[in-house]
């Protein structure tokens, strides 16, 4: 799910960073004195460091410690200044005004200023740069005034009341337009340069990356308890896939804190005084599947909805959680603004339901248990990354066996996901996406949306709707809450209707951490964690 790159030469990258050598683990922690953070990530294949290019929330989990926002907004999705002193909305909603801090450097020496903002936010409109989430989150924009060294306008071309909360996410982060200039995109895409807390040092693919503390920091969003430089000195960002092994290293001292630590070792660090552990639901889209409305036998809106009556996500979440984790029913989760409670009352577990509307489609149960139309199968595959949980298909592929589905679990590279959405050959996606706002429902739903070669977007359920477009760009645009709130309502009552989309779970991120140091704080949305304010345990 992420944009590939080329790997660059060794001297491209020390044009404007200091790189250092990565030999073993140990090495790096021992080569800057002072407090050092070992982050354990599950995800080994991460592409790119670069907020404007990025999907991926695992790659933001190194994002948010390098870069800082416009607008802050902490784990309770509230707003504070950040490298934006102030904002104020136009009435209309059709732009709104920044004025910016006069202080702030990135880690190159250059200065943050409103041509930092205008390149950064002009670059993501660059079809060459392959943005895969920011030009979403960009919104209708229109274009960056440049109004004073310290003041910008972003204009859009329609309303887009979802601006504050735009700025506040970490995809548009402002990036060092000279670090870009001198590194090309694929060069800054491996060694990033923002004005965060941290600054990038190195990055050994597959194995960790390293960063130091920014000694000139000195701009904390105000949602922030420190200020001044971290009293981290160093954080190392280590892959590590699998899940035994990132609770090994835990135990060994080897990192730190580790994120999708499974539900049982959960259950025991938290029950054990030498650990701490963070388990929040996520704002957004909850895990889930896309069905893909314009392939397949997923066509017919009868046979989605016999899938979704046909998988009994309370038993899932219950077996394979034990029930520390909800099961989900709409398009946003309960925690995200705009949530619609009606959504849980679609496709309850009913498996005579599922046979029903199979039976009505023309599907009859025909030899092994699986159903027949026309002389072809009820078969479908369930097409699924590594990270992207593919034991929830397994569990659904022996749900669904029971109503006469075959479904076929297949574990895929990023390449080989990248070529099923752009030739339109996929059929069963599993999706999740962190934001704290409801205009994502524009991103995964809006017909704009479809996937095209050259042009990765995330209506995987390639639903075509004018009605939900139009209920989609008023929501966004809307700036009355109630009338937001009555919009997204109806918006999420069309999307559960057409049954391209199945919730699952809420999405949660089962955080461990050695209790011997605090001051970790989960970002907006509760998903990343932030280490700037993380200390010793005196």
């Amino acid at each position: 799910m992420r944009t590939r790159f080329a790997a660059i030469a060794a001297g491209l990258l020390l044009a404007t960073t200091a790189l250092v050598s990565t030999g073993t683990i140990s090495d790096a922690r021992a080569q800057t004195p002072g407090l050092t953070i070992t982050w354990a990530e599950d995800d080994g294949s991460p592409t790119t460091w670069d907020p404007r290019v990025t999907q991926s929330r695992h790659e933001t989990q190194l994002i948010l410690q390098v870069f800082d926002q416009l607008i802050g907004s902490d784990e309770n999705n509230a707003y504070f200044p950040s490298l934006a002193k102030s904002w104020e909305m136009a009435p209309d909603g059709l732009s709104i005004t920044l004025k910016l801090r006069d202080d702030v450097f990135f880690h190159d020496g250059t200065k943050f200023n409103a041509e930092a903002v205008k390149f950064t936010f002009d670059s993501i409109r660059e079809p060459s740069l392959g943005s895969r989430a920011a030009i979403n989150i960009l919104g209708p924009y229109a274009g960056t005034d440049v109004i004073s060294e310290y003041e910008v306008k972003i204009r859009y071309t329609r309303p887009y009341a979802a601006a504050v909360a735009s700025l506040s996410q970490n995809e548009l982060s402002p990036v060092s337009p000279a670090a870009v200039k001198a590194l090309g995109d694929a060069g800054f895409a491996a060694a990033p340069v923002g004005a965060g807390p941290f600054k990038f040092v190195s990055w050994e693919r597959g194995k960790q990356v390293v960063m130091d503390r920014f000694d000139k920091y000195n701009w904390a969003p105000g949602f922030s308890k420190h200020q001044g430089p971290s009293k981290v000195a160093r954080v190392i960002h280590r892959s590590i896939p699998d899940a035994s092994t990132r609770v090994a290293a835990l135990e060994r001292g080897e990192v730190d804190i580790t994120d999708f630590t499974p539900i049982l070792d959960m259950r025991r660090f938290s029950q054990d005084k030498r650990y701490k552990t963070i388990l929040a639901p996520a704002s957004g889209l909850p895990f889930g599947v896309m069905l893909n409305s314009q392939r397949g036998v997923f066509q017919d809106v009868r046979v989605r909805q016999a899938f979704m009556h046909g998988f009994d996500r309370k038993a899932l979440t219950d077996d394979m959680y034990f029930g520390l984790i909800e099961p989900a029913f709409g398009p946003l989760s309960t925690t995200t603004p705009g949530y619609w409670k009606d959504t849980e009352k679609y496709y309850p577990y009913d498996p005579k339901k599922a046979v029903e509307l199979l039976e009505a489609a023309g599907w009859k149960m025909g030899a092994g248990g699986i159903r027949m139309k026309d002389g072809q199968p009820l078969q479908t595959t369930w097409q699924v990354l590594a990270v992207v949980l593919p034991e929830v298909g397994v569990a659904a592929q022996a749900d669904l066996k029971k109503i006469g589905f075959d479904v076929k679990v297949e574990t895929i590279t990023g390449a080989r996901w990248d070529e099923l959405v752009f030739t339109n050959t996929h059929e069963i996606n599993p999706l999740r996406w962190i934001n704290a706002d409801p205009s994502l429902l524009e991103i995964m739903f809006h017909s704009r949306n479809i996937p095209e070669p050259g042009r990765f977007r995330f209506n995987l359920g390639r639903l075509v709707d004018p009605a939900l477009d139009k209920q989609l760009e008023q929501g966004a645009g809307e700036v009355d809450p109630a009338k937001r709130a009555a919009i997204y309502a109806d918006a999420q009552k069309r999307i559960m209707d057409h049954a391209v989309y199945f919730p699952i779970h809420n999405q949660v991120n089962p955080i461990a951490y050695r209790a011997n140091r605090a001051g970790y704080r989960m970002a907006r949305a509760q998903w990343n964690v932030r280490f700037y304010e993380v200390d010793e345990v005196k």
